[in-house]
C-alpha cells in the first residue's frame, strides 16, 4: 500500500507541475539601457502624495510592494539582495553586482551616495565604454529632489531603455514598524500590471532578491548560479492597482501591530491551563478536607477545556489572520473565541457521539486528537501561501514569501502522529497521508521547505514502525527513517526535474547549484544550517528553555509509560513525535520553530494525558473526568 501510494503521488507531483507553472505573465522587454533611481525612506502612501510624474509612472508601468531585510542600506553595508550568495545574513557580504556586468562586457556608472555601493559593490567604473553613455545607471535621490530627477529622466527615455524606481528602506526601520515599500519599472515598451515573482507567488508583492536577476535578464546577461531570487513578470490586473497596494501594504504590517494583544492572549490561556493542571495536582497529593468530588470534578473539567483551547492557539491563529478587525485588541478577541470555539466542539462531539471509546480514551483525549488532526490539515494543505502562517506576512523577512513554514513543519508532524493514536485512524487511510506530507511540504509549487519534507519523512516514518509493528525499536526506527529519507529526495528530485526553472525553490534550487557548482554547495547548506542552530541558542536563550522543556516532557514521559496505563497506551505517539522533532532541530534553518510547535501538541497531550491519569487512579474506576464534561 506505502510503495503504490508512494508512486502515485509522485506521479500527481508531476502533473500538479504543469498545471500550476502555466501562469499568465509577461517578461519584461530586454533594453539597452537601464535607469536605477533609488530614493530611501518612502512610502506607498508618501509616494502616492508626491504628484506628478509620480501618478502617471504608477498608472502607466509595472509596480509592486518591495519585501526583504536583506537590503539593510540604511547601515550601507554588503547587500546579498543585489548578487549575494544567499546567505542568511544581515548583508554581511560585498554586493558584486558591478563585477558581474564588467565581467559581461556592460558598463555603469554611480551617481549619489554610499547606497549605491552597497547594491553595486563597487566605488568606481572600470570599464571600456565611456562612462557619460553606460549600459546601467544608479542615481541615489533624496526626496526633495526625486520628482525633478524623475522628470528630467523621463523625457530622455527611448524604446530601447527603461526606467526602475527602487525605495530600499521606508522611514520607519523598526522590527515591528517597518513597512512594504515602492518598486516600479516604467517604459515605453513596459506593459502596465502589478509586479510579482515565483519568489513571492503573490501578485503585487516581490522580493528584493528579485531586483537583480530581473535587472540581468533585460540587459541579456545570465543570472550568476551563486545568485538568489527570480525573474520579475508584469501580471495584468483589471481592478484598481491602487487600491490593492494600499491593502496589501496595511495586510503586511497588521500582523505586527496586533502581535502584543496576541501574544498577550496566547499566554494567558497558557498560564490558566498550567495553573489549574497544577492545582489539580497539588489537590490530589494533599486532598483538603473541604474540598468535595463536585467541586473536583467542575476544576478537572475547567482544567481539560484550558488545555484544549491552548492545544487550539495554533490552529486559530491560521484562520485570526482572515479576520476582519481594526484593533489588536479586537484580534486577540476573535483569537480567544476560537480557541474556545474550538475546545468546546470537539468536547462536545465526542460527547454527543458515544461516551465509550473503543480504543479505550477519554472523551478529552479523543477531543484532543480532532484538533490534532485539523491542525495538521490546515499547516500543510490551509496554507499554500505565505500569506496565510500564523502571524502574516513579515516586511522584515527576506526570505519565505510563501509554502509551508517551519512552525507548520512542527504541526503537521506532532498533529498527524497524535491525531492517528488519539482517533485510532485506519493505517490504509493514515499511509495516504504520512506518503503525501513530505511530498508537498518540499515541493517547489506547493510547501517549498526542503528540510521540512525530510523531518515529515523521519518523524512519520517512525511512527508507522511504532504504531504498525507489535515490537519495535530502535533499529528499525533508524532503518525506516533512512529509507523514507532516501525515498522522499528521490521522488522530490524528479518532480523537481519537470519544474520551470523561475518556478523552482529550494531543493529544486539546490539541485541546479550543485549541478553547476558540485557538492560544495550542499557542504555550504550544512555548514549554515548547522552554525545558525548554534546562534539561535547562543543569541537567544529563550530557545534552549524552550528545548530543556522539550526534553523534560519527554522524561517525564518515559518515567510515566511503566506507572500508568493510559501514558503507556500513548508510549508510540511520544516517541514518534520525539524523534521527528529532534530530526526537525536539525534539518531546519529555524529547527527550534519545529519544536516548539510540535511541543505545543505534546504538550497539551501530556497535561490531559496527567489530568485523565490523576482522575481515574483517584475515583478507582478506570472513568475520566472528560467523559463527563
Amino acid at each position: 500500500m506505502a510503495w503504490r501510494s508512494f508512486f502515485v503521488l509522485t506521479f500527481i507531483l508531476i502533473s500538479c507541475t504543469f498545471a500550476n507553472s502555466q501562469s499568465e505573465r509577461i517578461s519584461l522587454p530586454r533594453v539597452r539601457q537601464v535607469v536605477v533611481v533609488v530614493c530611501d525612506g518612502l512610502t506607498l502612501q508618501s509616494l502616492l502624495q508626491m504628484g506628478e510624474p509620480i501618478a502617471t509612472l504608477l498608472q502607466t508601468g509595472a509596480v509592486g510592494l518591495l519585501s526583504g531585510s536583506s537590503l539593510e542600506l540604511s547601515g550601507r553595508k554588503g547587500v546579498l539582495v543585489t548578487l549575494g550568495s544567499g546567505r542568511r545574513a544581515k548583508a554581511n557580504e560585498r554586493a558584486e553586482l558591478g563585477k558581474w556586468l564588467q565581467q559581461n562586457g556592460k558598463s555603469f556608472r554611480l551617481e549619489g551616495d554610499g547606497v549605491l555601493e552597497a547594491i553595486v559593490g563597487e566605488k568606481t567604473f572600470q570599464g571600456t565604454k565611456p562612462v557619460r553613455q553606460p549600459d546601467v545607471a544608479f542615481i541615489a535621490t533624496t526626496k526633495a529632489s526625486l520628482l525633478p530627477t524623475l522628470k528630467g529622466l523621463i523625457k530622455r527615455l527611448d524604446e530601447n531603455s527603461c526606467l526602475w524606481l527602487v525605495i530600499p528602506n521606508s522611514p520607519q526601520t523598526g522590527w515591528s514598524t517597518r513597512r512594504l515599500t515602492p518598486i516600479l519599472v516604467f517604459g515605453k515598451q513596459v506593459p502596465s500590471g502589478l509586479l510579482t515573482s515565483s519568489t513571492t507567488r503573490k501578485i503585487g508583492l516581490v522580493s528584493s532578491v528579485d531586483f537583480v536577476p530581473t535587472l540581468l535578464a533585460q540587459l541579456g546577461i545570465p543570472k550568476p548560479a551563486t545568485a538568489t531570487g527570480s525573474k520579475m513578470k508584469v501580471a495584468r490586473f483589471e481592478g484598481d492597482i491602487l487600491a490593492y497596494l494600499k491593502w496589501l501594504d496595511e495586510r503586511s504590517i497588521k500582523p505586527l501591530q496586533d502581535l502584543p494583544a496576541l501574544t498577550f492572549t496566547m499566554s494567558a490561556i497558557t498560564a490558566v491551563a498550567l495553573l489549574l493542571v497544577a492545582l489539580i495536582l497539588l489537590l490530589e497529593i494533599r486532598p483538603q478536607g473541604r474540598w468535595s468530588i463536585w467541586n473536583s470534578k467542575i476544576v478537572k473539567s475547567v482544567a481539560v477545556f484550558a488545555v484544549l483551547a491552548g492545544m487550539s492557539i495554533p490552529a486559530s491563529l491560521l484562520l485570526v489572520t482572515h479576520l476582519p478587525h481594526k484593533t489588536g485588541t479586537t484580534n486577540a478577541l476573535q483569537l480567544l473565541l476560537l480557541t474556545f470555539a474550538f475546545a468546546l466542539t470537539a468536547l462536545k462531539f465526542f460527547a454527543w457521539l458515544d461516551k465509550a471509546s473503543s480504543n479505550g480514551l477519554p472523551v478529552s483525549l479523543r477531543a484532543a486528537g480532532l484538533i490534532c488532526a485539523f491542525t495538521a490539515l490546515i499547516a500543510l494543505l490551509g496554507v499554500p501561501l505565505y500569506w496565510a502562517t500564523p502571524l502574516g506576512h513579515y516586511p522584515t523577512t527576506g526570505w519565505r514569501y510563501f509554502g509551508v513554514t517551519n512552525s507548520g513543519i512542527g504541526l503537521a508532524l506532532a498533529g498527524t502522529i497524535f491525531a492517528w493514536k488519539l482517533l485510532g485512524l485506519p493505517n490504509r487511510l493514515t499511509a495516504i497521508w504520512l506518503t503525501l506530507s513530505p511530498l508537498l511540504s518540499g515541493f517547489s509549487l506547493w510547501g517549498a521547505n526542503f528540510g521540512g519534507a525530510l523531518t515529515l519523512a523521519i518523524g512519520f516514518a517512525a511512527s508507522w514502525v511504532c504504531t504498525t509493528s507489535e515490537s519495535f525499536s530502535w533499529r528499525k526506527i533508524l532503518g525506516s527513517s533512512l529509507l523514507a529519507l532516501a525515498l522522499t529526495v528521490l521522488a522530490l528530485s524528479i518532480a523537481e526535474n519537470f519544474v520551470p526553472s523561475e518556478q523552482k525553490a529550494h531543493w529544486g534550487q539546490l539541485l541546479e547549484r550543485i549541478e553547476l557548482l558540485g557538492v560544495t554547495t550542499l557542504v555550504d547548506m550544512m555548514t549554515r544550517k548547522f552554525s545558525l542552530l548554534w546562534a539561535f541558542f547562543t543569541r537567544t536563550p529563550l530557545n534552549l528553555v524552550a528545548l530543556t522543556l522539550f526534553v523534560a516532557f519527554h522524561f517525564g514521559t518515559m518515567l510515566l509509560f511503566r506507572r500508568s496505563h493510559l501514558f503507556a497506551k500513548l508510549k508510540t505517539a511520544f516517541i514518534a513525535t520525539f524523534v521527528g522533532s529532534w530530526a526537525g532541530l536539525m534539518l531546519n534553518d529555524s529547527g527550534m520553530e519545529v519544536v516548539g510547535m510540535a511541543m505545543v501538541i505534546f504538550g497539551g497531550v501530556f497535561l490531559l494525558a496527567l489530568l485523565e491519569d490523576t482522575s481515574s487512579i483517584h475515583r478507582g474506576d478506570g472513568v475520566a473526568i472528560g467523559e463527563s464534561s
